[in-house]
């Protein structure tokens, strides 16, 4: 019984409603990211310290992360065009407005809701993959759909900072919002209406189930894994750009846009990650990864040969995005199917609140004890993530026992 109505509400998913889905994900997700190699221009314009421009990436993630939790249990209940169309016209408005306001603190407020209504794009579209796709075939799915963010958290940074150097910051985000007008023309076409869900649970009550997942202590331990994750790769992202900009490399925004490509093995991560989990115990392979992010994290902060660091930003990105189809898998297969779009949303609002925290906390440790002490806090961090891992493995295999 149960197997024919997924049958019934699992909906022909095209190529053009992929690739379609593909670049909505790209561009929402990378408009949350357009920030971070820019912060020394825009502390500039609005003639503020250039510390204090961290909040603007800081404030944007934790929206986004919050935004998530709203997001993720009213994909269960709202069809997914609406939520597509309604955060895709949000950012576009947020990005034109961005570029005209003269106060620091009311363009923090614009990026900020940047960040909540980019976030229903996403949310919308992991829900959509998570309910509608078999176990055995679900960290391939997740991969191409985490593949999807990556591109857009590199493409964002790199081509914002391209377009700043060569004109300026306003100029560059308001491009970027005519890219996103142009692939909404392209959502009634790629993105086919789906059907509501026929259980008479209320929107509250959904929210009140999404929430009582978080009563399950492994489902807590995964969550956390990933909120420590982020902490560590977006925390040390946001400050490579000070690192980086500074002596003995003086990069300009350019090269450092160049320089982000590298991280666009993230793409591949994601998808071996796939094709290994079909190998390797998902277990076994999320330990391996934290360890690779370790090693990644003390090859970036130790090393002052720029070929290391980017060979450090290749292995960052490429095992942190490798990590999350593994993440989300496990955490799919733990809790009830009704609740899939709710717990994808719930790991990646603690991933995104990790990365926010992680880029406002990095940032104290940075003003008192520079770079050295910010890169020994990421690996004592990535060390108790590991442990927290391993915890969790355990807990899982005594529950399928």
């Amino acid at each position: 019984m149960e197997s024919s109505v997924l049958s019934e509400i699992k909906p022909k998913q095209s190529n053009t409603s992929i690739i379609i889905s593909a670049i909505l994900i790209v561009l929402l997700v990378g408009s949350v990211y357009i920030s971070q190699l820019i912060f020394q221009e825009i502390a500039k314009s609005f003639n503020i310290d250039i510390l204090d421009a961290r909040n603007i990436f800081s404030l944007s993630c934790f929206f986004y992360a919050i935004s998530f939790f709203i997001y993720g249990p009213l994909s269960d209940k709202v069809s997914t065009k609406p939520l597509v169309l309604f955060g895709s016209i949000g950012t576009i408005f947020c990005l034109f407005i961005s570029g005209t306001v003269h106060s620091f603190n009311l363009y923090l407020l614009v990026m900020s809701l940047i960040g909540f209504f980019a976030a229903s794009v996403p949310a919308a579209l992991f829900a959509y993959t998570a309910k509608n796709t078999p176990n055995e075939k679900l960290p391939q799915a997740m991969g191409v759909m985490i593949s999807a963010s990556i591109v857009g958290i590199i493409f964002s940074r790199s081509i914002v900072a391209m377009m700043t150097d060569f004109w300026s910051w306003q100029i560059a985000f308001t491009i970027y919002a005519c890219l996103i007008i142009l692939i909404c023309f392209f959502i009634p076409l790629g993105i086919k209406s789906t059907k509501k869900d026929t259980n008479n649970t209320s929107i509250i009550n959904t929210y009140i189930s999404a929430t009582k997942l978080l009563l399950n202590i492994t489902v807590v331990i995964y969550l956390l894994v990933g909120f420590l994750l982020f902490f560590v790769y977006l925390g040390l992202s946001s400050f490579l750009t000070f690192y980086l900009k500074g002596e003995p490399f003086n990069l300009s925004s350019t090269v450092l846009g160049w320089l982000n490509v590298a991280g666009l093995s993230a793409v591949i991560g994601a998808i071996i990650t796939g094709k290994l989990s079909n190998f390797i115990n998902k277990d076994r392979l999320l330990v391996i990864y934290l360890i690779c992010v370790g090693i990644a994290v003390i090859t970036i902060g130790y090393s002052l040969n720029l070929f290391f660091i980017a060979i450090g930003i290749f292995c960052l990105f490429l095992f942190v995005f490798g990590i999350q189809p593994v993440v989300i898998s496990m955490l799919n297969q733990i809790v009830p199917f009704n609740s899939r779009g709710a717990i994808s949303s719930l790991y990646l609002l603690s991933c995104l609140a990790g990365g926010s925290v992680g880029t406002y906390l990095l940032g104290i440790l940075y003003e008192h004890m520079n770079w050295q002490g910010l890169v020994l806090a990421c690996v004592i961090i990535t060390l108790i993530n590991i442990t927290l891992a391993l915890l969790g493995n355990h807990l899982l295999k005594r529950k399928i026992k």
